[in-house]
């Protein structure tokens, strides 16, 4: 069977169709593996069903066109093809709403995404009622058929259909604006809108200059977009994993000479390392409360860190990393993270500006800090838990 695929793709095919399929099929494993981990989380938070459905959608189309290769890169759509200019309609909508939030949990907000929706729907049934009383699809191959025909119902409606599809991508930025004037835009957010923004672009472009290479890198454009979001889910949970606690734990006791003895060599090295890296986290963790003046300096580093203790980096990085830690700086970063949210829920901190306090150089520091390690905002940590000057 496999000796039949091959055959068929280095004979049968041109080489613009073995790129079109071969890309296009790649496009789809890559949605269906976003569909299939947004699915598991889906399972257990709603809130991830409607990005599992979009991917569905994308790799369901994706799949069929794949399908079609070979007539999709001997295929002449001609200029601001309609079933083009539908796709990325309805590609920009559903690339929108999720960024948007209009989606799901989303029974309840079916409404919402249907209201969103319905220029798409309305301009659909004005094109084909368009081009129902001319009883052909209007196809254009040349710019000068292009002008002739601009007046054209049909020719307006295209022009219409892709300023829709522009609206859409704007929206993820304008629409928050028009709901909340002071409303905050990620700055992911402004990138992903940014080169979601270019992409229709590059689509435009193959549209009035189709080639079936233009098209496959549109699609994997299109596609990297798509994985930008479970890849941003992935991160975001992974930012709320518990952190190891800062806390100063008695050293556990040691392997009793009975048990040693019944110990394999191996089993003994093994004893022996894991013995040695939690003392030395141990003692990491008690000059790390004994001296808290030190490290809620700004200037604290790594290298001052592992003189004041005596641990090169080496062994340092091993016994943090032992105990569930990534690095020495988020070690000394959630020391003061910990720090900080004592000093503000003792009042000793009330307002950002004193944040530095806690050993941050910047207020911008702090924020980005204490979002990665507590996985939630240090101005909405204020407000709840801040205490006003009396």
């Amino acid at each position: 069977m496999c000796e039949g695929i091959f055959h068929y793709l280095c004979f049968e095919m041109s080489i613009d169709a073995i790129i079109v399929t071969l890309t296009f099929s790649c496009c789809a494993i890559a949605h269906f593996v976003g569909m299939c981990l947004m699915g598991i989380l889906a399972y257990h938070r709603v809130q991830y069903l409607s990005l599992a459905w979009m991917l569905a959608i994308f790799f369901a189309v994706i799949s069929v066109v794949a399908v079609f290769g070979q007539e999709v890169a001997a295929g002449s759509p001609g200029i601001l093809n309609p079933y083009m200019l539908l796709m990325l309609v309805v590609g920009t909508y559903l690339q929108s709403i999720y960024a948007l939030g209009i989606a799901m949990p989303g029974y309840l907000q079916w409404g919402r995404m249907i209201k969103y929706a319905s220029p798409i729907v309305v301009l659909a049934i004005a094109y084909v009622l368009a081009m129902h009383s001319s009883g052909l699809l209007t196809k254009v191959y040349s710019f000068g058929e292009l002008f002739s025909k601009a007046l054209s119902l049909e020719l307006v409606l295209r022009f219409l259909a892709l300023l829709l599809g522009l609206a859409y991508v704007l929206n993820i930025v304008f629409l928050p604006k028009q709901l909340a004037y002071k409303s905050n835009i990620p700055a992911l957010l402004l990138a992903y809108t940014v080169v979601l923004i270019l992409s229709v672009i590059l689509y435009l472009y193959t549209a009035l200059n189709y080639t079936p290479v233009l098209l496959c890198a549109y699609i994997v454009v299109f596609t990297l977009l798509n994985f930008f979001w479970v890849c941003h889910t992935m991160e975001t949970l992974m930012q709320k994993m518990p952190h190891p606690e800062i806390v100063l734990e008695p050293v556990e006791g040691k392997v009793t000479d009975a048990a040693a003895a019944l110990m394999s060599d191996e089993d003994k090295r093994q004893s022996d390392f894991n013995e040695q890296n939690h003392s030395r986290y141990m003692r990491l963790q008690l000059w790390m409360q004994q001296n808290k003046s030190e490290w809620t300096a700004n200037g604290f580093t790594r290298d001052r860190l592992c003189e004041a203790t005596g641990i090169n980096r080496q062994l340092m990085l091993q016994c943090l990393r032992s105990q569930g830690h990534n690095n020495v700086h988020e070690y000394i970063t959630a020391y003061r993270v910990a720090e900080l949210k004592r000093m503000v829920l003792r009042g000793e901190v009330s307002s950002l500006t004193d944040c530095v306090s806690a050993g941050f150089g910047s207020v911008k520091t702090a924020r980005l800090c204490f979002e990665r390690i507590e996985g939630g905002s240090l101005d909405d940590f204020l407000r709840l838990n801040a205490r006003g000057e009396s």
